[in-house]
């Protein structure tokens, strides 16, 4: 039996899609021990996987989520960094008696890739998202431009002395090239449609779009009887909510509460771990408000989807054909709202890119509209059928979309590439 390690990014939107691949994995009888943290223990053991954990106290969903609210993508790099420095010995010793014919590891996890390459082991990065690439960043506005860069540069003295002490610990040639977030390995397997990827330099033949690897049996559960009754209404269902990484405001969602009042639907609202419900006060009778919901249960039902344009959130909106609103919190967000919205799915509210409030009457209006105009239902009910291709879960392991020209063939298998099987 092949065996393959995976070294994850504890955080649920990097986690949970790669669980598909995982069990297909498991399935055709290889090996996978995957490391992450307690927090994703049962959903990994659910594969088929064995787990293990990181040390405590190493990196957590909730670091991530720390770093990710405060609008810094170099936030997020110097607490990998900082993690990279307890996992790669971590990680040396514990397949130093048991090594494994290949490493597979997330795309920002870079402790997996350069474990990988000090035992001198075959990599597949496993990328949640799109590359972007330089010239994606034109599409930002000035003042997008001055809050983002504000926090870049007060970061950046932390990540440049962290990148240091992880060269100077590990030596140079173990450190992935420029830019090392994401990194790339011997094959890159993006979970994703072809659609969403902007042309990007690197991308060649070692880059598989896979398709989303959306399992419903793996994380859904029961509707409550409260949520149950609310969502399955007969006036059209709107779900708001900002994901897992991001918290909105108490402001943000009193803010909803004032523009989607008397609306001619039922609102659901997600306020996430970090938002105490009854400190937004009474909601208004046609709204419900929960710190979490079962997503994909209640995306069957719903007919706009609120949403900060994640990928994950924005592909499971997409494959049960539900038009978006997005509100991005992230440029990355921003770039996965447009390739919507240029395909009629969706439209985009960019107002929290600049640090300011969405108006209620925006809002409003174009939820209103969505509910209303068929075009958006229609547009996003055609894309369902896209937002799988190239096979999903039971392809990253035989065989994936390539770097994708028109009438591109299947590339040979991605992890049989790297197992030489």
């Amino acid at each position: 039996m092949n065996r393959i390690v995976m070294a994850g990014m504890p955080a649920a939107g990097h986690v949970n899609p790669s669980l598909p691949l995982v069990r297909e994995l498991v399935r055709r009888d290889i090996r996978v021990t995957y490391y992450a943290t307690e927090q994703f223990r049962l959903a990994i053991e659910h594969t088929g996987a064995e787990f293990r954990p990181y040390p405590a106290g190493t990196i957590t969903a909730d670091d991530i989520a720390e770093a990710t609210r405060t609008a810094s993508a170099v936030r997020v790099v110097v607490r990998g960094l900082a993690a990279t420095e307890i996992l790669v010995p971590y990680l040396r010793e514990e397949l130093r008696d048991d090594p494994p014919d290949a490493v597979a590891h997330d795309s920002n996890a870079i402790w997996g890739q350069m474990v990988a390459k000090s035992r001198r082991l075959p990599t597949i990065s496993f990328m949640t998202t799109m590359l972007v690439g330089a010239d994606a960043f034109r599409s930002q506005t000035a003042r997008e431009w001055l809050r983002f860069g504000r926090a870049a540069v007060r970061d950046m003295p932390a990540a440049i002395a962290a990148r240091q002490r992880v060269v100077r610990r590990f030596g140079k040639d173990l450190f992935p090239p420029r830019p090392a977030f994401p990194t790339l390995g011997d094959v890159t397997l993006f979970p994703i449609p072809r659609w969403l990827q902007r042309p990007d330099p690197r991308i060649d033949d070692r880059c598989h779009y896979i398709g989303a690897t959306i399992d419903p049996d793996a994380r859904d559960r029961e509707l409550d009887a409260e949520l149950a009754a609310h969502v399955d209404g007969s006036e059209p269902l709107v779900l708001v909510s900002l994901g897992t990484l991001h918290s909105g405001s108490d402001t943000f969602f009193r803010s909803c509460f004032d523009a989607l009042s008397g609306l001619p639907a039922r609102i659901l609202i997600a306020v996430g771990a970090h938002t105490d419900p009854a400190r937004l006060g009474t909601p208004p009778s046609n709204t419900l408000v929960r710190a979490s919901v079962p997503q994909l249960e209640v995306l069957r039902r719903t007919a706009v989807f609120v949403t900060h344009g994640g990928m994950n959130s924005a592909l499971e909106g997409l494959s049960n054909g539900v038009p978006l609103v997005v509100l991005p919190q992230q440029f990355e967000q921003l770039l996965i709202g447009q390739a919507v919205a240029e395909r009629g799915a969706g439209v985009v509210l960019r107002h929290h890119l600049s640090g300011r409030p969405v108006p209620p009457g925006e809002l409003r209006a174009e939820v209103e509209r969505t509910l209303v105009d068929p075009s958006r239902r229609t547009a996003a009910e055609a894309l369902a059928g896209t937002v799988g291709e190239g096979g999903g879960g039971r392809r990253g392991d035989r065989g994936a979309a390539g770097p994708a020209t028109p009438g591109s063939r299947l590339k040979p298998a991605a992890v049989s590439m790297i197992m030489g099987r």
